[in-house]
């Protein structure tokens, strides 16, 4: 399989990394904005031992579907940004996985430009698949493959809890780290804080099991410390924000039917994603791991692979693949 890696951030260098120790995957060309990062080996930029001969790029090289099997787009959140670079890729023939949180579900808040893609990509043949830990599994995925056991479900909730100390400053700058509460209050109304994905998340699991949702309910809570943290760009104090708690909630013919309680903030403990599902049977599932963010998402990204490979064209959801699983 030869890739094109598209974005060396830290999943980017974590997809890197994973395809070199792989058996059967070579990255045969890499591209990223930053100009630290430009020019010098790939080895070099994601921590390898010994170089690997390949120099990064500015931009996107002449693209020939001989040449490139499948391109990895790991730069930004926002299904906009990135439009541009799906429109060439696909018409290219290129099959793509990328880690943007709203090409996981666009349908909802992007639907012409949502079909506008998919027909490209039905033309030239290419598959696309917007995917990650949340969006793309824990939040939307796994909570759909636990229905599957369900005679009926009245009503889905997650719980995530994740620390946030130790991400990257992007994430930490999202989620308002570093803010007086004032300052997290005025950002929330310019939606200038917050996580991107979770409404998608919510309005995919709504249109697979079919329920016609009322609206969604969203609120963004600060997060404060009560003693001095080390934040990514210095030391936060007490009183500031150290995160948020993002909280969104689905109503279906005037009753709440899914509902998402998001936690990321610096020092979280009892980190955990918790999935409970009312119906016949009542399920509840915890999963845990110290390392359920971007290691996880290479890991996921990577696996995912051969089945956008070997998928129909189009622009694809989670569903339209088998099973995501581990593959040598």
């Amino acid at each position: 399989m030869k890739v094109l890696q598209i974005g060396l951030g830290p999943i980017g260098m974590a997809i890197s990394r994973l395809l070199m120790r792989k058996p059967g995957w070579e990255i045969v060309a890499a591209v990223d904005t930053d100009v630290v990062k430009q020019g010098r080996d790939l080895g070099d930029v994601i921590g390898l031992e010994s170089p690997v001969g390949l120099d990064i790029c500015s931009e996107i090289p002449p693209l020939d579907p001989d040449d490139v099997d499948l391109a990895f787009l790991t730069t930004v959140s926002t299904f906009t940004e990135v439009l541009p670079t799906l429109h060439t890729l696909a018409r290219a023939g290129i099959h793509v996985i990328a880690s943007t949180e709203e090409l996981f579900y666009p349908h909802h808040r992007y639907p012409q430009q949502t079909q506008e893609l998919d027909t490209i990509a039905k033309q030239h043949g290419a598959s696309i698949l917007g995917t990650g830990i949340n969006p793309g599994f824990v939040m939307d995925t796994l909570a759909l493959l636990l229905t599957g056991v369900c005679q009926d479900v009245a009503r889905i909730a997650v719980t995530r809890v994740v620390n946030a100390a130790g991400r990257r400053p992007s994430l930490q700058k999202q989620i308002g780290v570093g803010m007086s509460p004032e300052a997290f209050a005025q950002a929330v109304e310019q939606q200038r804080v917050g996580l991107v994905g979770p409404t998608d998340s919510l309005a995919f699991l709504a249109d697979v099991l079919k329920w016609k949702m009322d609206g969604f309910k969203e609120r963004l809570v600060p997060v404060l410390t009560h003693k001095p943290l080390q934040a990514a760009h210095g030391q936060i104090e007490s009183g500031q924000v150290c995160g948020v708690r993002h909280l969104i909630k689905g109503i279906s013919n005037g009753k709440e039917v899914i509902s998402f309680d998001l936690r990321v903030y610096l020092g979280a403990e009892q980190t955990r994603d918790t999935i409970y599902i009312e119906g016949t049977p009542t399920l509840e599932s915890t999963l845990k791991s110290p390392d359920l963010e971007d290691v996880a998402a290479a890991g996921l990204l990577v696996n995912m692979g051969p089945l956008v490979y070997q998928a129909r064209p189009g622009l694809l959801t989670m569903i339209d693949l088998p099973l995501p699983h581990y593959q040598r």
